[in-house]
């Protein structure tokens, strides 16, 4: 009752009490309280600090995102924290054309993630739509405590060192806004001594890539469309490919229907188990965007993961359709001053397909289709991106393939948290 009261509170954000630690005319420092919940820390106490110049809209110099918790059963490691620095370089920024170096470090939930690099935003004109971001970094993460996780096959213990870049443009087209995204990944293992899972779930020794040993890499590319229809209709599409080396550690080859499992660290309520009922998890109708996006499989990946059979792909290349339908509680809700432009209840009928291959051939294609209905409350940020939440009631009422004689055609129910094609 109490992990649910606070998943609730935390999807409908209030008024936090906040402080300052530093106000000056160069210089503010402030601290809100913060409250979560996980079945390992139990509830997690701490504070949330903010630190920019006031003469800046969150593109000053020196900005500081930072949070420090204390899980109150005492686990393991009880003290966790978070922090987040980035400062501009001037001879590399311009109005919205930021350019500058971002550090992050984090320790919770039993994983150390720390990265430094380098970004650069591009925006010709004031509307913050048609833009492109670069981003290059280099950093270390280690799973040091798997209490936390759900499914302990889809983490490897060794530590690993990285390099990731990613590029992402943003324009308008006839049709309506697009989105192209490229992301790369390599790296090393610390060891190539431990054990190492390949894609058939057996054990072996670490493949090589280059001549080295346990080197791997990653590549994806999504594409993005939406298309605006007379009368409120509109249809958002998504195309996605991704190809991985066979020495891929388990956390980021890809699951059919959900994010790869290194992605469920970027959400607070995935990050650990218990946020969210255990067995609603396990149940297999907790839908996590991300990767192939095969919706209707969730259950699918759930099961193999239960019975602690091989759920990741190496490759995919799958097709994502929303087509969305205006409906009246919607347009009610356009109606109420202020709120409408941030609270909506959207009504879309989807299709995925997609084809995946798990490391020895191409499976034959899976489909699937359905009906679905996804509340946000969404506050984009001064340069456009989504900060909200968005819940999604989908119905996957066909499958092109089922298990164990299931028919292609019933009415499943599925809980997504997230956008599945987020512009």
């Amino acid at each position: 009752m109490l992990a649910a009261l606070l998943f609730v509170l935390a999807l409908f954000p209030c008024q936090k009490a906040s402080a300052q630690l530093i106000s000056s005319d160069r210089y503010e420092l402030g601290i809100a309280p913060d409250l979560w919940f996980n079945s390992v820390d139990g509830i997690i106490v701490g504070a949330r600090f903010r630190g920019e110049d006031p003469r800046t809209f969150l593109d000053g110099p020196h900005r500081i995102n930072a949070g420090i918790w204390l899980g109150t059963r005492l686990p393991d490691t009880p003290v966790s924290y978070s922090f987040s620095y980035a400062h501009p370089i001037a001879a590399i920024s311009d109005a919205n054309s930021e350019g500058g170096i971002r550090l992050n470090s984090s320790m919770r939930t039993g994983l150390h993630l720390h990265e430094t690099g380098l970004h650069k935003r591009w925006q010709p004109g004031f509307d913050e739509f048609i833009s492109t971001q670069f981003g290059f970094y280099g950093g270390f993460y280690e799973r040091f405590d798997s209490d936390y996780l759900l499914y302990e096959e889809l983490w490897q213990e060794n530590s690993v060192v990285y390099l990731r870049s990613d590029i992402r443009h943003r324009n308008r087209n006839r049709l309506g806004r697009w989105s192209l995204n490229l992301v790369g990944m390599t790296g090393l293992p610390a060891s190539t001594s431990d054990r190492f899972v390949d894609f058939s779930g057996q054990e072996q020794d670490r493949p090589e890539l280059l001549g080295q040993e346990g080197l791997f890499a990653q590549v994806q590319l999504e594409w993005l469309q939406q298309a605006d229809l007379p009368s409120g209709f509109y249809i958002r599409s998504r195309i996605f490919g991704g190809a991985s080396t066979n020495t891929l550690p388990q956390e980021h080859r890809f699951l059919a229907s959900d994010a790869a499992a290194f992605g469920w660290h970027n959400s607070v309520l995935t990050r650990a188990r218990g946020t969210i009922h255990t067995q609603w998890m396990r149940s297999g109708w907790i839908h996590i965007p991300g990767g192939p996006g095969l919706r209707g499989y969730t259950f699918r990946t759930t099961d193999l993961l239960e019975d602690e059979l091989p759920a990741w792909s190496q490759h995919a290349a799958v097709w994502n359709l929303e087509f969305y339908i205006p409906n009246p509680v919607n347009k009610w809700f356009a109606r109420i001053p202020y709120a409408g432009d941030l609270l909506k209840l959207e009504s879309y009928l989807f299709a995925d397909a997609g084809y995946l291959y798990d490391g020895r051939s191409w499976e034959d294609p899976l489909m699937d289709a359905g009906a679905g209905l996804m509340l946000s409350l969404n506050i984009p940020d001064y340069l456009g991106q989504d900060r909200g939440f968005f819940l999604r009631y989908e119905i996957p009422i066909w499958l092109s393939e089922t298990m164990d004689g299931e028919s292609n055609f019933k009415v499943r129910h599925l809980l997504g948290l997230g956008m599945v094609i987020r512009l």
